[in-house]
């Protein structure tokens, strides 16, 4: 795989456009049994061709409202996980963020936090929206930290919604707007308004 296209740098990550390269990676990742549940589904096992064929329109730039972005680890700039904005295209000014750290190994590390981080600031200032949320699985405390430190905050609980290995969680749901983003460490100057 030739290296890969970066387009915002951190410390510790760095952010690039999804490719056919990451390919077989994610259907590793998609097979997972622990990564799929962390991102709360419950696992099927997905031959290559059918993860491919997900991944296909997303990859062709075919639905539209969404922006996924590979994340590499540096300095190597070896891929570790994915995310995505998505749904962006609302007269409501509302975005859903979705992440997966994909090995095991990786997780913990600090890539999530910054990747979500710096998707935070590109989302308010290129995108312009105002709200960004999400969701996960109250079995999940490390992504709940880890969305926590990147400017997210708890707002409330669909109590026992995921039956995932014959374990009950609650999803939780978690936002951050624009204008508190802006007010923090992490975040520059406020997005322009309107």
């Amino acid at each position: 795989m030739s290296e890969p296209i970066v387009l915002m740098r951190g410390e510790r990550v760095a952010l690039g456009p999804l490719h056919a390269g990451l390919l077989p990676l994610l259907a590793r990742w998609a097979n997972d049994p622990r990564t799929v549940e962390l991102g709360g589904d419950a696992f099927r096992p997905k031959p290559r061709e059918a993860v491919e064929a997900e991944w296909a329109p997303l990859l062709r730039g075919e639905r539209p409202g969404w922006a996924g972005f590979a994340i590499y680890a540096l300095p190597g700039l070896r891929p570790v996980g994915l995310a995505n904005v998505r749904d962006f295209l609302t007269p409501q000014r509302t975005a859903e963020f979705g992440i997966t750290i994909g090995d095991p190994a990786d997780r913990g590390r600090g890539y999530g936090a910054e990747a979500t981080r710096m998707l935070l600031g590109w989302a308010f200032a290129e995108l312009g929206v105002h709200n960004v949320w999400l969701d996960t699985l109250s079995t999940n405390p490390g992504a709940i930290r880890a969305y926590a430190r990147a400017g997210f905050r708890e707002i409330g609980r669909i109590r026992q919604a995921r039956r995932i290995g014959g374990v009950v969680a609650d999803l939780v749901l978690m936002e951050c707007l624009a204008t508190e983003f802006a007010g923090t460490a992490f975040g520059d100057d406020p997005p322009p308004a309107g």
